[in-house]
């Protein structure tokens, strides 16, 4: 398609701190007069495909104009200063049909000032978006984009062929109304599609059709030959083999979203031709009719796929937002339960108490209480700056914890790592494995006299690291809501998706199984 020929560099749907037109160059510089040769040479391959459409109605006008669509989306994507491409490609076009100067000239006029007024409403009053991600773009587009420039554009040539005497001064509303009708649908159909080809160049995605999309292709190809490569026509039983793609399309629209336009704009072009050289069962008698025919049809297929696509566009970047969101109020509450966990005034009490009694007692364990209190403090402060961190860094600070505790409980208290070396690299949300340890201190070693031990594994299983607590201790209702079950399970949820799982469980003789598993990436295993 001639869109491709647009080599926007900047995308440029605010106007924020850049030049009047939104990119920042000058309308008297090389690099614009660059750009608008090259748009121009696209408004004219258009208004020479827009040109074999005349045939539909007899007229000069075509039921189907691209180069409208193609010249607002010019200007929607490099701004106002790209307006002399329309300009010269439209008289360019023009003159090669071998239309008289002076129609020329209003036609040259009446383009250019039915996309600046396009642009300006959906740009600078209604705030258009190019990506095209939400329902509230296409309805700018069909009632702000579409409707008003064309009016005043319909209403020129209109006035131009009055003026050369190839219309009459009572056929100015139906020469009006038909113009009007074809620039209208060449926007609705050829602007979404500049856009969208204008997206993927800017975002280096391949303008070349995957094999799914070749696939699509060939199907509405073979479709639309069978619907219109024939001389039947709307006065038959064969009238409904028009639509036959219809379904096709709307399926598209919810599967390849924006990439529908392509198709949009591939149907309507063939069926536009078909119809221009006397095939397809849209052709009715009266020149007029058949015009008529084609307008029902191309607005049918335009507007029903252009506000689905945008439907299942918002849909999927509010879902998106929503796991953002919620992956930010996870990673939010995880590092103020890591904070609170470290910072608990009722464990810093403790510690500090402990320390102190240390210092008349044993100053030696004194000093290691407040070496082990500070790794403790300086660990978590450091790592809630990451969302992951390594299993090694994570045990660091549980070792540091557990020497804390140690002074504290004593002999009561004892423990034993079965962590799998290989294990060590792979990464984890912070303070995750830490949450266990700690719960099965409160839960486990302080509500018991009697010596405790807890047994901290980490291997690989299944290609999931397993990561296990396992303590004397009681599982009770206070003890879940004490463990923050919910807590860690949307921890795992936002982080891994359904990947992830955590388990608690009592085993026998008084023995409480804790357990994490987390995916481990293909990556690991090819180090």
């Amino acid at each position: 398609m001639n869109g491709g020929v647009i080599l926007p560099r900047e995308r440029d749907d605010s106007f924020k701190d850049k030049g009047r037109d939104g990119s920042g160059i000058l309308f008297l510089s090389l690099r614009n007069a660059l750009e608008c040769l090259l748009g121009g040479f696209g408004i004219f391959a258009l208004c020479m495909i827009g040109q074999e459409f005349y045939k539909v109605s007899g007229t000069l006008a075509a039921p189907l104009w691209p180069s409208s669509g193609f010249a607002l989306a010019l200007l929607l994507l490099r701004g106002w200063r790209l307006f002399p491409a329309i300009t010269l490609g439209t008289i360019a076009a023009t003159q090669t049909f071998g239309d008289s100067f002076v129609f020329s000239i209003a036609g040259s006029v009446a383009n250019t000032l039915e996309s600046l007024i396009g642009w300006f409403l959906m740009s600078r009053v209604f705030g258009f978006s190019n990506s095209m991600t939400r329902i509230r773009d296409i309805l700018i587009l069909i009632l702000a984009g579409s409707p008003w420039g064309t009016m005043v554009s319909a209403m020129i040539c209109t006035l131009g062929l009055v003026q050369i005497g190839a219309v009459k001064p009572d056929g100015i509303p139906l020469s009006s109304l038909l113009f009007w009708t074809g620039n209208v649908l060449g926007i609705m159909v050829f602007t979404p599609l500049t856009l969208r080809v204008a997206e993927r160049w800017n975002n280096r995605f391949s303008l070349r059709l995957p094999l799914k999309g070749l696939l699509w292709f060939l199907i509405l190809s073979a479709i639309v030959l069978l619907s219109f490569w024939n001389r039947f026509t709307a006065h038959s039983i064969f009238y409904p083999l028009a639509y036959l793609s219809f379904p096709i399309l709307v399926w598209l629209s919810v599967n390849l979203r924006k990439d529908v336009t392509f198709a949009i704009a591939f149907v309507t072009t063939l069926a536009t031709g078909f119809t221009a050289f006397g095939f397809g069962p849209l052709i009715r008698y009266d020149p007029m009719a058949t015009y008529a025919e084609m307008t029902v049809f191309i607005t049918i297929y335009s507007l029903s796929c252009l506000i689905l696509m945008a439907a299942m566009e918002e849909g999927a970047v509010n879902s998106e937002n929503a796991l953002r969101h919620r992956l930010d109020a996870v990673r939010k509450e995880s590092e103020l339960r890591t904070i609170r966990t470290s910072l608990n005034p009722h464990f810093l009490f403790n510690s500090l108490n402990t320390i102190k009694s240390l210092t008349s007692e044993d100053s030696a364990k004194a000093g290691e209480a407040v070496i082990a209190l500070s790794e403790i403090l300086r660990s978590s402060l450091r790592i809630t700056q990451s969302e992951q961190i390594s299993l090694k860094e994570e045990l660091a600070v549980i070792r540091a914890y557990l020497d804390l505790q140690k002074i504290r409980f004593g002999e009561r208290l004892s423990w034993e790592f079965r962590i799998d070396k290989k294990c060590e690299l792979l990464e984890l949300p912070p303070m995750l494995f830490h949450q266990l340890v700690e719960n099965a201190v409160k839960h486990g070693v302080e509500k018991q006299t009697a010596q405790s031990t807890i047994v901290m594994e980490g291997l690989l299983e299944n290609c999931h690291l397993t990561l296990r607590v396992i303590n004397q201790g009681t599982l009770s209702e206070t003890s879940f809501r004490g463990l923050g079950l919910q807590s860690i399970k949307d921890e795992l949820k936002g982080f891994y998706g359904d990947k992830a799982s955590f388990t608690i469980m009592k085993g026998k003789e008084n023995i409480v199984v804790a357990e994490i598993s987390l995916p481990v990436p293909d990556s690991f295993y090819l180090l």
